[in-house]
């Protein structure tokens, strides 16, 4: 009789509701994928993250509107008249794009994490060799991502007040306004403070249901990650063209 309670017991010390993880997740990361390594989620984060991007990129439409425009009237390859057409359609079909944006939130979003989750499952499974299922990843993927949720939260506003998208919490904020769109600028920008508090919880995290030690889990994070900044550095005159 004393060992299937001793068992409740340790279940129980691992058990943990939507608030407590939530809570966690921000104050004590461990607590939280300790909890999720034994019932892993990922449902509710990612219909969190779903909700506030889709809400916050509502408010700031305008801005996003006029920030498409700046990219198309910057480009010097296309020709006036063909310029005009193009903001005509898109200040013509403003309610349009509206629903086109939710809707592409919605659907896309997912899918994202879901890849994303997917890339760091073959990491961790096949070139570490750890043993994780891919559910475990991809929860502990969503709930870290709620630092990002944050990030928007945070963000929104200031975009909203400055009436423009290159709001940076990143060493990007010290360069002058001439510096926008420069390699030095994109790679500052990579270095977004909610940015590193999310690889630092991811990798907490990533270790913790692989096993590995806390150096190799925040080494595979970062070179991971280091990978993705040069690439983005690389190709950024590329991405600018599609507003990323």
């Amino acid at each position: 009789m004393e060992e299937p309670q001793n068992q409740q017991t340790q279940t129980g010390e691992t058990a943990m509701g939507f608030w407590a993880k939530l809570g966690n997740i921000f104050a004590s990361p461990s607590k939280a994928f300790e909890a999720l390594n034994n019932k892993p989620t990922w449902i509710i984060p990612i219909l969190i993250l779903v909700l506030i991007t889709a809400v916050l990129n509502q408010l700031s439409f305008p801005i996003i509107v006029d920030a498409q425009l700046e990219r198309f009237r910057s480009n010097p390859d296309i020709p006036a008249a063909q310029l005009e057409a193009i903001e005509q359609q898109i200040t013509g079909n403003l309610n349009q794009q509206r629903i086109f944006m939710l809707v592409g939130q919605v659907v896309v979003t997912p899918i994202i994490f879901l890849l994303l989750s997917g890339i760091f499952y073959l990491i961790g499974n096949i070139l570490l060799g750890g043993d994780a299922t891919y559910k475990k990843l991809l929860s502990v993927f969503c709930w870290s991502s709620l630092v990002l949720a944050l990030s928007a939260v945070v963000k929104t506003p200031l975009i909203i007040i400055k009436e423009s998208l290159n709001v940076s919490l990143s060493p990007a904020m010290l360069l002058s306004g001439d510096a926008l769109g420069t390699k030095l600028y994109t790679l500052l920008s990579k270095f977004d403070f909610f940015t590193i508090w999310f690889l630092i919880i991811f990798a907490i995290g990533f270790g913790m249901i692989y096993k590995f030690s806390k150096a190799r889990a925040f080494a595979t994070i970062g070179i991971t990650w280091g990978i993705w900044v040069a690439l983005s550095v690389i190709f950024s005159d590329f991405l600018r063209r599609f507003g990323f």
